[in-house]
């Protein structure tokens, strides 16, 4: 006698070892890229990274919205494995901030012993840092906006909400690729030029994913697949965008104030 489950078995899918395949070789892309200039391993992995990543993000929204196979507690699970994600990518990011502090209490005599080196033209915190704190935490109050819009029915206002803070999460990121380009040291300079381009840059790629969650749910709602009852996806992006709002605080605070 077949028992009843109350959670979702998933089916046989292989998007997500072809997926997992994928981050392997992005990763070992990036190496060759940085090591040794070549960067079409790095292109081509991230070819089929995003591919893999579509086809098995298509196959959850279809177990979703159109095969109901995901139940309250399937939803529950879905949340609970984005709040250990971020609480992950929290210890991630708390690395880097050791490893900050570690160099400024204890800089070492072939930078100075001062922190940051005395080489080393840092940037003013009231420049493009503040101003892409300023847009950060704008897209953070747009998006709960548009959550709470969505919450009480408002759809246009929701959508509108939604629509902003993607515009604002172009526009941060177009201003650190600004920051990068003028900046008058490179990330192989000192460990100061290393820790500052691996903290900004890898919180700089978080925003870009962030970005591409919002922009899938901005697609949903122009498919009118979110509702009020059906916005995991949604709040799971948001709990994310957040996240990226957060860190970033801190990491102006600690690399553009503090590290001046």
């Amino acid at each position: 006698m077949k028992k009843f489950n109350p959670f979702h078995l998933v089916e046989v899918s292989p998007w997500p070892f072809f997926t997992s395949l994928s981050i392997l070789s992005f990763a070992l892309g990036v190496i060759i890229m940085v090591r040794m200039f070549i960067c079409i391993f790095f292109f081509i992995s991230l070819i089929f990274l995003l591919f893999s990543s579509f086809i098995w993000g298509r196959d959850i929204h279809r177990e979703g919205c159109y095969l109901g196979s995901h139940n309250i507690e399937a939803l529950d699970g879905f949340k609970l494995g984005m709040v250990f994600f971020i609480l992950s990518e929290c210890f991630f990011f708390l690395g880097m901030f050791w490893g900050y502090f570690h160099l400024a209490e204890i800089p070492s005599f072939a930078l100075g012993g001062v922190w940051p080196p005395t080489d080393v033209l840092t940037f003013d915190p009231k420049g493009i840092p503040f101003l892409n704190t300023v847009l950060l935490v704008s897209s953070g109050i747009s998006v709960t906006w548009s959550h709470h819009s969505l919450e009480s029915g408002g759809f246009k206002n929701s959508l509108l909400g939604l629509l902003f803070t993607i515009l604002l999460g172009f526009i941060f990121t177009f201003f650190q690729f600004i920051e990068y380009y003028v900046a008058s040291f490179t990330i192989s300079c000192s460990s100061y030029s290393s820790i500052y381009f691996m903290g900004t840059g890898f919180h700089g790629f978080h925003v870009i994913i962030g970005t591409m969650l919002l922009l899938i749910c901005l697609i949903r709602f122009s498919l009118l697949s979110i509702s009020p009852l059906h916005s995991s996806g949604f709040e799971c992006s948001i709990w994310y965008w957040h996240f990226v709002d957060v860190v970033w605080f801190f990491l102006y605070l600690v690399f553009y104030w503090w590290g001046v």
